[in-house]
């Protein structure tokens, strides 16, 4: 009886590990070329420091999909074919975007996409060390149009499922309220 037990056990282990097997597809980027022929495949490009990283779980209501984006802060020093102001979040992949370090400068290649700007994991992204290297590949382009401080949006990005969190916080207050009613009830208040 317990080797019928244990292949039952072997069985329905079995099939569930192969059962939540996902299909996964990998993405080739095309070589662009040089720099300049890669700003013409997209919306623009910055040049600036990358003053935070941080992911986000985005997803759609409350029971759809979950994807984690990685978004990236920058104070932008100069930006080309599209200006800009002097700070910017950028939107990047998160398993396999570029890996940027903060503090470090990079010519970021940008997209404007229809909630903000994003950088594609195919995007030529370079690390620079000054201005100069930028301004020798495309020219002076343009200063950041105004100053501004987005650093606060950056604030309302959580990493982990937060609705859970809410429906918990909600059960628990109606819950306390009902048990609360429920109290004054028997006291007869």
């Amino acid at each position: 009886m317990n080797f019928r037990i244990l292949t039952l056990i072997g069985f329905f282990t079995f099939a569930f590990l192969f059962s939540n097997v996902k299909e996964a597809n990998a993405l080739s980027c095309a070589e662009v070329g040089a720099p300049q022929d890669a700003l013409a495949l997209y919306s623009g490009a910055v040049y600036g420091e990358v003053k935070q990283i941080k992911t986000d779980l985005k997803q759609e209501g409350f029971t759809g999909s979950k994807e984690k984006i990685k978004y990236i802060l920058v104070n932008v020093e100069r930006s080309w074919k599209h200006k800009v102001d002097s700070q910017i979040i950028v939107a990047t992949d998160y398993t396999w975007g570029f890996d940027f370090k903060k503090g470090n400068k990079y010519l970021i290649y940008i997209s404007e996409a229809d909630d903000g700007l994003s950088s594609s994991p195919c995007s030529p992204t370079i690390e620079l060390n000054n201005l100069n290297q930028a301004t020798e590949l495309f020219g002076e382009g343009f200063q950041p149009q105004k100053k501004v401080n987005v650093e606060y949006k950056m604030w309302f990005m959580f990493e982990s499922d937060i609705d859970l969190y809410i429906a918990a916080a909600v059960i628990l207050v109606v819950a306390a309220f009902f048990f609360r009613r429920v109290k004054r009830k028997k006291r007869g208040v």
